[in-house]
């Protein structure tokens, strides 16, 4: 199961989907990752925490999932987060160890907390994860929306500036140039405060665990549109 999930995530924990049509989206990849993996509903249920009723959901594009519930599907997945979200990667695509990730060419994906950005989606076999999230500012207690997953990660923050609420410490602002490395194992939030969305730059590396032809490399050659 998902690290720290709770058995049974229900809808609370998704956001009903406002996608556009005719643009690519997280359900049908998320349904062939499972088949390809020759994984049920129940067994992707009981890797993430997330309900079947959810998953159902989810695949069928009826709702988006929340920041949170793209981590449990990476790991139950045992894949990179920047495999759910960069939508348009084709399977047929195996690149070399380099690949150019253009401004113009950047398309987030909405979540009610962040908006999510895939760099170099088109590199295969990689353990980093680089994304740019678009952090927002809310209303109420930030700790509530704390995460935990494997590996470690370190954040850069490009404009604006953010709060990092972890489990273990104080809160901790990071203006405009500041950064931060922690493990993700440990309970984590960022927070943009000022009144002001920030843009940060985030490189997850995964578990060593996941690491490797049994884990993220098997994982990439299954991807699809």
């Amino acid at each position: 199961m998902y690290p720290g999930a709770s058995k049974g995530a229900n809808l609370t924990d998704v956001k009903h989907s406002d996608r556009l049509t005719g643009e690519p989206t997280l359900g049908p990849r998320v349904r062939s990752l499972r088949k390809l993996r020759g994984m049920t509903l129940s067994e992707v249920a009981a890797a993430t925490g997330l309900s079947i009723s959810a998953l159902s959901k989810i695949e069928n594009d009826q709702v988006s999932p929340t920041f949170t519930n793209l981590m449990r599907l990476a790991e139950g997945l045992t894949i990179p987060l920047s495999d759910l979200v960069a939508l348009d990667r084709d399977v047929s695509n195996v690149s070399a160890r380099m690949t150019v990730s253009r401004q113009h060419e950047m398309k987030f994906r909405s979540t009610p907390k962040y908006d999510i950005c895939a760099l170099a989606p088109d590199l295969l076999h990689k353990r980093m994860t680089p994304l740019i999230e678009r952090v927002r500012t809310i209303n109420g207690d930030a700790g509530d929306g704390m995460i935990s997953h494997g590996g470690e990660e370190f954040v850069y923050v490009l404009t604006g500036a953010i709060e990092v609420h972890t489990e273990h410490y104080q809160p901790v602002r990071l203006d405009e140039g500041d950064s931060v490395y922690l493990d993700s194992t440990m309970a984590h939030t960022y927070v943009a405060v000022d009144g002001e969305s920030s843009d940060i730059l985030t490189i997850w590396l995964a578990p060593e665990s996941q690491a490797g032809s049994t884990g993220f490399d098997a994982a990439e050659e299954m991807l699809s549109q």
